[in-house]
């Protein structure tokens, strides 16, 4: 047993699909079947259901899953403890984010933090939200720079912290007749043709909700990242729904920004790993983060 097969075994799980975890894993497919397959007959049990095509545990594969989840952690925990026994050491702060840190200023305090703290080191990975949250399920990370997500945080052991309070707004070309208003209202939206973020996104997530609590079908022309879906806006190809502080960034000379009412807030914030919350140095670097979106 490997612990490379162990990761395969919870991150399949974790994903749903061998062909996720092998994107996200960075190999063959066909690699991780042999290694689920080898894994198996050591264990002398049957992990996955292969009678369908979802993936499904069976009642064995489910009782192992806790054990092999514990087992990573182990292997994590005497990974590090060896590491820090190394001559020149420095101490890692593990930051998962997603892609929204330059829009936030967020480089420039985690820069500082280095500078002035020359035995630690930050390790930035940049993540979409589902390899995001996959990530914190394997708790190994320190921080986790996310938007507030009800579904995935709220029955967390881990300390959501918020960074900055933001808004989803219409974004429309400059000749739009909507352009000329003060704010957008449900039923305004009904009858726009809409671009919004990937469906896996939190954005999109809160305007799903928006949509359901006011009795709008929406009508989606396309969805794609914040600088695609503002291309289509300035191209005239129809309106967005994206949060101001990344449209703000992105904006489009011929681009029109507008609030929706009753407004959609968005909360940026940092997830403080568990077991990360009585390090002081991870508390300072939560702190830099927050007072960088306070100036």
């Amino acid at each position: 047993m490997t612990e490379d097969q162990l990761k395969y075994f919870v991150t399949i799980v974790d994903t749903g699909s061998y062909m996720e975890t092998a994107l996200e894993l960075n190999i063959a497919q066909s690699s991780i079947s042999k290694q689920i397959q080898a894994l198996e007959r050591e264990l002398g049990v049957q992990l996955f259901n292969r009678q369908h095509r979802r993936i499904e545990l069976t009642d064995k594969g489910e009782q192992l899953l806790p054990q092999a989840r514990q087992a990573l952690e182990e292997i994590r925990r005497l990974t590090y403890m060896a590491e820090k026994l190394q001559p020149g050491y420095k101490e890692r702060v593990i930051v998962l984010t997603l892609p929204v840190m330059s829009y936030y200023g967020l480089y420039i305090p985690m820069s500082r933090f280095e500078l002035e703290n020359p035995s630690f080191i930050i390790n930035i990975m940049e993540l979409e939200e589902p390899q995001l949250f996959r990530k914190m399920l394997g708790n190994s990370f320190d921080i986790a720079i996310t938007y507030w997500h009800e579904q995935n945080l709220a029955n967390s052991k881990n300390t959501f912290v918020p960074v900055s309070v933001d808004e989803i707004v219409l974004a429309v070309h400059k000749d739009n007749p909507l352009a000329k208003l003060d704010h957008v209202t449900p039923e305004q939206l009904k009858n726009t043709s809409l671009m919004l973020m990937e469906t896996y996104t939190c954005i999109s997530t809160l305007c799903m909700t928006f949509f359901e609590e006011h009795d709008i079908v929406p009508d989606i022309i396309a969805r794609g990242r914040p600088e695609t879906i503002l291309s289509g806006v300035e191209a005239k190809r129809g309106s967005a729904l994206i949060t101001r502080r990344l449209a703000s960034h992105l904006l489009a000379e011929n681009v029109v920004l507008i609030p929706v009412s009753p407004s959609i807030p968005t909360i940026l914030g940092v997830v403080i790993n568990k077991d990360s919350q009585k390090n002081p140095k991870v508390k300072e670097l939560v702190n830099r983060l927050i007072a960088r979106n306070n100036e």
